[in-house]
């Protein structure tokens, strides 16, 4: 059956996980293209259903909804949409155990975050701390820049309070500019949490007291910075196992 009209309850469902609101009350988010299907579904993703354009098949034992052309487009973020798309469950966090993890301070743009959090997992840091503030880690930008690395890394929310007390079991290095170089600092001996700040303003007062050490990214030229996506990358890679 192809659904054709807006009163449809899952075609008003999936509007409403368009918002942040809904998508915290309903533990449910979008995601679109069939690559990204394809990665959730390798990652043992809980997909709760998916819904595809008129047209579209798909083979396997996932529950699926065919909507028209229109009202898919009504759906759709995607300039150019290839007709695949889910509803997948949010997965509940899982206690930090990693001795390499990367804590995002207020960083607020889509694309960064999910630039970040696909080279955390490439540079093995599988646990990533979320300060209150950050943008949602299930905007549509995020989860296609994670490339479905969201769907594997461990990744929570955490209070100042909460941080600080992991103080005791790690060591704070936090990006600056005045900091050490990166690639002379030695942690191999220490577990760590690396810290990178909001695009603008960098890192907040509170994590700045936290830090132990503050780390630099060498670099020449008349370049004063980098993209936050850029340096996180760089730090973890030289950082990283």
């Amino acid at each position: 059956m192809i659904i054709k009209s807006q009163a449809n309850p899952k075609f008003k469902l999936i509007k409403k996980l368009r918002n942040k609101k809904y998508r915290d009350k309903e533990g449910l988010f979008v995601i679109e293209s069939r690559k990204l299907i394809e990665e959730a579904i390798k990652s043992n993703a809980d997909i709760d259903f998916l819904f595809l354009r008129e047209g579209i098949s798909f083979e396997g034992n996932i529950p699926y909804l065919v909507f028209d052309e229109n009202l898919f487009a009504k759906l759709s973020e995607l300039k150019s949409p290839d007709g695949y798309a889910a509803v997948i469950r949010k997965k509940e966090a899982c206690d930090l155990k990693s001795d390499r993890i990367l804590l995002l301070d207020h960083i607020s743009d889509p694309g960064n975050m999910g630039t970040i959090i696909r080279s955390a997992e490439a540079f093995g840091f599988s646990d990533i701390i979320l300060t209150k503030g950050c943008v949602d880690i299930y905007n549509e930008k995020c989860l296609r820049a994670s490339m479905g690395s969201v769907f594997r890394e461990n990744i929570v929310e955490l209070s100042l309070e909460e941080i600080r007390k992991l103080k005791k079991n790690y060591r704070f290095l936090s990006s600056h500019m005045e900091g050490i170089d990166v690639r002379k600092y030695d942690s191999s001996n220490d577990s760590i949490i690396l810290a990178i700040g909001n695009e603008a303003n960098g890192l907040s007062e509170d994590i700045r007291k936290l830090t132990d050490d503050f780390i630099k990214i060498s670099m020449q030229g008349k370049i004063e910075s980098l993209n936050a996506a850029i340096a996180a990358s760089i730090m973890m890679n030289t950082l990283g196992y």
